[in-house]
C-alpha cells in the first residue's frame, strides 16, 4: 500500500543554502572555541517593529482582550474561622482533662489527710480495702526492702 507522500513532491517550504551543510560543523567548533568571525553574526534580528505601533494599536488590543476583574478572596478571613473553629475545639477537648487531673489530685489529698487524722482508728482489713492491688503490691515490696535495710 503506497502512501500520498511518496508520490508527491514538496515544492514549497524552507530551503537551505548551497553547501550549508558542509562548513557548518567547521563553524560550530569556531564558536565553542571562541575563534568565530564576528561578521557571522548578524547586528540586527531582522525583525522591525513600526513607530507608535503600539501606541496607536492599544484601543484594538484592550477590546480584543476580555479584561474583568477577578474576585479576590482574602485568605485572612478563611485563616480566622478556621483558627477559631480549632481554638474552640482544643478548649473543649482539654478542659475536662484538665478538670479531671486536677479533682483526682484533690481527692488523692483529701484521702491521704482522712488516713493520717484516723490512722489509730482504722483496722489493717479497713487500710487494704482502700487500697487497689498495684498499691498493695508496692507497698509489700517497700516493706521488703526497709527489712533488708534494717538486717544490715
Amino acid at each position: 500500500m503506497k502512501t500520498e507522500l511518496k508520490n508527491t513532491i514538496i515544492t514549497s517550504g524552507f530551503t537551505t543554502p548551497l553547501d550549508y551543510f558542509d562548513d557548518l560543523s567547521d563553524k560550530i567548533v569556531e564558536k565553542i572555541t571562541g575563534e568565530a568571525a564576528t561578521d557571522l553574526i548578524p547586528k540586527t534580528s531582522g525583525f522591525i517593529v513600526p513607530e507608535d505601533f503600539f501606541v496607536k494599536n492599544e484601543d484594538k488590543l484592550i477590546t480584543k482582550i476580555n479584561y474583568s476583574k477577578a474576585k479576590v478572596v482574602s485568605i485572612k478571613y478563611t485563616l480566622y474561622k478556621v483558627s477559631g473553629i480549632a481554638a474552640v475545639l482544643l478548649l473543649t477537648i482539654v478542659s475536662p482533662l484538665l478538670y479531671l487531673s486536677a479533682e483526682t489530685k484533690d481527692n488523692e489529698f483529701v484521702e491521704m489527710s482522712y488516713l493520717q487524722l484516723h490512722s489509730e482508728e482504722l483496722s489493717v482489713y479497713e487500710v487494704g480495702s482502700m487500697l487497689e492491688e498495684k498499691e498493695i503490691i508496692e507497698l509489700e515490696n517497700e516493706l521488703i526492702y526497709n527489712n533488708l535495710n534494717n538486717i544490715n
